[in-house]
């Protein structure tokens, strides 16, 4: 991720940093260094890539009494996954890739119909699915399916909402942090973890990060890598 000094996501609302510098090449150097298998965003943030990926409204729910779906390979031919989590499965795919060359590869609720599964598989986009019950059953039950499916092992994962369901569901292994020189200032402006919890238990109450490592970048961006420890 890359925030502000305030870890704010909203770039556009950032004062300016007193050297120039070009935010998406550090981020892109920065996330080089990671052997990943591909990424992971939300719904919101795969629809803004604009080209290829429009929402509709939500898919038909299916029969109750119908088969559980299965997952689905499409066309990866050894492309890095852009997964995007779209539980209300809104988003809709004109091919089976990103501009950028990365496989796109759906995650899903259980509870809608064929029709958008077949659009999905017409197009060549893969699709798991979400588990039931808790935030962590949920994700660890979609994420053990894109193991199964593609035998990946390390994903990026670049949401905001989804990085604070991720916090809560204690799915989260290091956390790599790149800080813009500049503040948004705005109270309730998007977060690098965004999760309301109420009065419930904070979600961040298993993490214990171990800093691995602290590194100065262009432009007066911090780069700061840490382990997550967990707490018992």
């Amino acid at each position: 991720m890359i925030s502000s000094v305030d870890g704010r996501l909203r770039s556009s609302a950032w004062s300016r940093s007193a050297d120039p510098v070009d935010i998406n090449a550090v981020y892109e150097s920065a996330a080089s260094r990671f052997s990943s298998d591909g990424w992971i965003v939300g719904r919101t943030t795969m629809a803004e890539y604009g080209e290829g990926v429009t929402e509709s409204l939500p898919a038909v729910p299916r029969p109750e009494d119908s088969p559980a779906p299965l997952p689905f390979a499409g066309r990866r031919e050894g492309r890095p996954l852009a997964v995007v989590f779209d539980p209300k499965d809104k988003l809709r795919f004109a091919g089976s890739s990103l501009p950028t060359g990365e496989h796109l590869t759906a995650v899903l609720s259980p509870d809608f119909g064929d029709a958008h599964l077949e659009a999905l598989r017409r197009a060549g986009v893969s699709y798991v699915f979400e588990g039931r019950g808790s935030e962590r059953s949920r994700l660890s039950e979609a994420l053990a399916s894109l193991e199964a499916l593609f035998d990946v092992h390390t994903l990026l994962l670049e949401g905001g909402i989804l990085n604070g369901s991720f916090l809560e569901a204690d799915l989260i292994d290091e956390v790599s942090l790149l800080v813009y020189p500049g503040i948004d200032g705005v109270y309730g402006s998007p977060a690098v973890f965004g999760r309301q919890c109420g009065d419930g238990p904070s979600p961040s109450r298993h993490v214990r990060l171990k800093l691995i490592e602290a590194e100065p970048l262009p432009g007066g961006v911090v780069w700061l890598h840490y382990e997550n420890r967990r707490s018992a």
